[in-house]
């Protein structure tokens, strides 16, 4: 498989063997190639979960590109920072609302494979793609593995973020097997399958 997507870090499939699911931080450059690529492997769903601001200042080509169904469903309160670290698996639960079952519905609906992302591929993206693999049946080994493929794949980016922002604690934003633990337990005890 080639890279998807030379502008980004953290995409790839969330299935061991399939195409259905691929999430990602946000593909600003799109090469011809990977366009192709895209198209030969039918993923022509894209998924954007950010708010309408996050999109203007960073936007993905997809969305200019006939053949491609792109759906804007921005994530409830998915851009905030959580202010420690005992805050992020609240800010997790706290994005599992109406809208998210829109956007899990609308992936699991969808006739072609799809991808999806928001600025980074962390939070937003991990929590729909948490509950896909719980819906899935994949169990909480997985999910918390493919989470903290997030946290080696983001090290570099993420340092860098807390260098140009101090009041930022690098731990809260850098994912944590206890995060993703603590919102699956809830998911588990309050979420409709």
């Amino acid at each position: 498989m080639i890279k998807l997507f030379e502008s980004t870090q953290n995409t790839r499939p969330i299935l061991p063997d399939s195409l259905r699911f691929i999430r990602s931080d946000v593909p600003t450059a799109v090469s011809e190639a990977e366009e192709q690529w895209l198209r030969a492997h039918d993923i022509l769903t894209i998924i954007d979960l950010r708010e309408p601001q996050e999109r203007a200042q960073k936007t993905c080509p997809l969305g200019e590109k006939n053949g491609f169904t792109y759906l804007c469903l921005p994530v409830t309160g998915g851009n905030d920072i959580p202010s420690s670290q005992a805050e992020v698996a609240a800010s997790y639960i706290r994005m599992v609302d109406e809208q998210m079952e829109r956007i899990i519905e609308a992936a699991m609906t969808e006739k072609s494979n799809v991808l999806y992302f928001c600025n980074a591929g962390k939070d937003r993206t991990e929590v729909v793609s948490a509950i896909l693999l719980t819906r899935l049946g994949y169990d909480r080994e997985y999910i918390v593995a493919d989470y903290m493929k997030s946290a080696e794949n983001l090290r570099g980016t993420l340092e860098a973020f807390v260098k140009n922002r101090p009041d930022v604690d690098l731990n809260v934003i850098t994912p944590q097997p206890a995060y993703m633990q603590d919102f699956l337990t809830w998911l588990h005890h309050n979420a409709t399958k």
